[in-house]
């Protein structure tokens, strides 16, 4: 347990002392339970896990749930986008965590668009197309990404994608932060 509380403390970019600070505990104990020569209670823990914004579980457990690490395609969670020739589908992972960014699958029927379905202005955005052919507009510029192509973008203003081929189009979504307004 040691080793993963150390881990996540060095992710998070805290020392030591930062880390004793935040708990209430002394440097010295949060260094011997990093080196496992001593165990926490319960309450320490959970005020170690509220810290370093984690779930308990992460501390303890010796491997994650896979539900926590792997989205079979069977449970992604399907968006109402009112675009009835778009389906999206945000591969959503259990567990509590600080998430920083949100994959999704989205397909497009020819001619449809992703128009009016949420506002991700000044969020980064990466796409990589699977299967087809995606139209990106960005403000009065506009692409056209086939098949294993990719693209990273922040949309300063409403954007949209549109299936600009005559088959279904396909591809990955990631934008960060995640949160849909």
């Amino acid at each position: 347990m040691g080793a993963r509380i150390k881990r996540i403390r060095i992710n998070n970019g805290m020392t030591v002392r930062q880390l004793a600070e935040k708990v209430g505990l002394s440097a010295s104990f949060l260094y011997q339970l990093e080196q496992d020569k001593t165990s926490p209670s319960f309450s320490t823990l959970k005020g170690i896990a509220a810290a370093l914004n984690t779930n308990i579980t992460l501390l303890v457990e010796d491997s994650l749930p896979e539900e926590w690490l792997i989205v079979r395609n069977n449970n992604y969670k399907r968006v109402v986008t009112g675009n009835p020739g778009m389906k999206l589908n945000l591969l959503t992972f259990l567990g509590h965590r600080e998430k920083r960014m949100q994959p999704m699958v989205f397909e497009l029927d020819p001619g449809a668009s992703s128009a009016d379905i949420g506002d991700y202005q000044g969020k980064e955005h990466f796409l990589y197309i699977l299967e087809g052919e995606v139209g990106v507009t960005l403000g009065d510029v506009k692409y056209v990404l086939n098949e294993g192509d990719a693209a990273y973008f922040i949309f300063e203003s409403p954007g949209e994608l549109c299936n600009t081929g005559q088959e279904k189009a396909v591809g990955l979504w990631v934008y960060s932060p995640p949160g849909m307004q």
